[in-house]
């Protein structure tokens, strides 16, 4: 019996070394700058988003994704790609001045990881002389950074020149920016940053169409579409600024389409701008191993069931990870039910059995402090949790690094 326990351990590490996801999987991020969650997603009219709406009633939405820390573009956008609220540091670079973001960004955990070319890495936006730049750290830097391709003026040329990308070059990760939204904000008129809007939502539909039409992309691409920050709502100043922290500037939209994201899906929890990078990365099976935000575990398929009511266990969040002190758990159940949840090392032996009991709905945390039974520190290394309740499981690695 023990023997077959550990064989059936052995098959669960396999299943979570080798991700559910595809290793030919692609991504294609759109960020929107500067526009409010009031006249996008938020906007339950569909007026000024047709196309985003109908992209997420395909997909997934996060009705409460926020920038939590500074609602200014000079900080967002590094924070969207590092994963984490890193600090930025002012540069000559080419002879112009800029800045660099302190942690690695996506970009360079991609490339490294998957040991990838620039040209199957690309970030497009508009002609901009001081780009702002990925890190120099030492484990990542400029020889993991994307391919640049920063030419024309505004966000319909932005859009041609990704089309064209991606016939060219098909690139499995492409990042794309539309600017025109908060300089139209910032012009003080209306009219103009209404129709921003409109045609960034529909330039997000020709991008998405795109996808679907090229072999290459169709069926093995997630989309995923955000903004930096929104803008001041009408308590504040209104929408011609932004860089406070009222809900009109902290408020942003998150829709996600792709074969593993549920389909019609809202999801109510709260997320934040470092979790749409670590998201992106664990669609990519890449580690952002310098990030602090969390994988939004809510809005993908599990065991073919799309919708949270048809599971009885739903993990959340397993953070920080790596850990030093101590990770939390985190996931909710749809109704009551008998809960297990153990932490193994690698050979299946038995930790720690964090919980063994039935519970009571709603969301659950739960703590390992890198502890046995007995109380005593386990030696660093790979761990692995199992969550299990019903005929649902989940399992993954913990990366304890010890004080």
């Amino acid at each position: 019996m023990i023997q077959l326990l550990r064989f059936i351990f052995v098959l669960i590490l396999l299943s979570i070394t080798i991700s559910s996801f595809s290793q030919d999987e692609k991504i294609v991020i759109v960020i929107i700058d500067g526009a409010r969650y009031s006249e996008t997603l938020g906007d339950t009219t569909r007026v000024y988003t047709p196309n985003m709406w109908e992209i997420a009633d395909e997909g997934t939405m996060i009705d409460n994704f926020y920038n939590d820390g500074v609602t200014s573009t000079y900080r967002a956008i590094p924070a969207l790609w590092s994963g984490a609220w890193t600090d930025v540091v002012d540069t000559i670079y080419n002879g112009h001045e800029t800045q660099y973001s302190v942690l690695p960004s996506i970009f360079e955990y991609y490339r490294k990881d998957k040991n990838a070319l620039a040209e199957d890495c690309y970030y497009v936006l508009k002609e901009i002389e001081n780009l702002w730049l990925p890190s120099f750290d030492n484990d990542y830097g400029p020889g993991y950074w994307p391919t640049f391709h920063s030419v024309g003026e505004t966000d319909e040329d932005v859009a041609n020149q990704a089309l064209q990308v991606m016939e060219d070059h098909h690139p499995h990760f492409l990042w794309v920016y539309f600017a025109d939204v908060d300089h139209e904000g910032h012009s003080g008129v209306w009219s103009n940053y209404i129709e921003a809007i409109h045609i960034a939502d529909s330039l997000v539909g020709v991008l998405w169409d795109a996808i679907q039409s090229d072999p290459f992309y169709q069926d093995a691409t997630t989309m995923i579409v955000t903004n930096d920050h929104g803008r001041h709502d009408d308590q504040h100043g209104g929408f011609q600024h932004h860089g406070c922290g009222c809900d009109g500037c902290r408020h942003i939209e998150l829709l996600a389409i792709g074969p593993d994201i549920k389909k019609n899906y809202v999801s109510v929890y709260d997320r934040y701008i470092p979790d749409m990078a670590v998201t992106a990365a664990h669609i990519v099976n890449v580690d952002p191993l310098k990030s602090t935000g969390e994988v939004m575990t809510e809005i993908f398929i599990v065991n073919g069931a799309s919708s949270y009511s048809e599971k009885p266990v739903l993990l959340e969040s397993v953070a920080p990870n790596p850990f030093r002190s101590s990770v939390k758990i985190r996931y909710s159940l749809s109704e009551s039910s008998s809960v297990n949840l153990t932490i193994r090392d690698f050979s299946g032996k038995l930790i720690r059995e964090l919980v063994d009991k039935k519970q009571l709905a709603g969301q659950k945390t739960a703590t390992w402090n890198g502890a046995d039974e007995s109380g005593q520190k386990v030696a660093p290394g790979i761990y692995v949790y199992t969550l299990m309740s019903g005929n649902v499981s989940a399992s993954g690695k913990l990366v304890y690094l010890r004080d």
